[in-house]
């Protein structure tokens, strides 16, 4: 009986060491950058039929980049039109040091809002190998507060 007791407190033993650990163990380093994005262009490229929004509509976005009121920077992005009002966009931020790439969906059940989430794809330079999120939310039509948590 003995046995049977402590062969069934082994795994709880085991899951307890395990959770202790991890609990323990510090995550990926690291960095918060705040952005300011004001854009400065849109273009509608493709208006596919029907005139207006309509799935198979492409557009581009460009833009300058802030640091506390200062340019560091200029962005780009293009965004695909999908059924049901969906959309997958594809950003490029420029900054002296590198690039950060980021993606996502908008739409309904997607990032809804006033504040949005992107995916942290990749980087050069600098920020070579970034991942994590972007978030940001919109102040105006053209304005943007970018919070990008990039992890290394």
């Amino acid at each position: 009986m003995k046995r049977l007791v402590l062969l069934a407190a082994l795994p709880v033993a085991c899951v307890a060491a395990a959770a202790a650990s991890l609990a323990g163990a510090a995550g990926p380093p690291q960095t918060t950058l705040d952005l300011t994005g004001v854009m400065t262009s849109f273009r509608l490229a493709v208006d596919a039929k029907p005139a207006g929004p309509s799935p198979g509509d492409l557009g581009y976005v460009s833009g300058k980049l802030f640091k506390v009121g200062k340019p560091v920077g200029r962005y780009t992005g293009v965004c695909a039109q999908f059924a049901g009002g969906n959309q997958q966009c594809t950003f490029v931020l420029g900054l002296p040091d590198g690039q950060i790439i980021s993606t996502a969906g908008y739409g309904p059940a997607m990032n809804v809002g006033k504040t949005a989430h992107e995916a942290i794809v990749g980087g050069t330079g600098a920020y070579e190998g970034a991942r994590g999120q972007a978030d940001d939310r919109e102040v105006s039509a053209t304005k943007l507060e970018l919070k990008l948590h990039l992890l290394r």
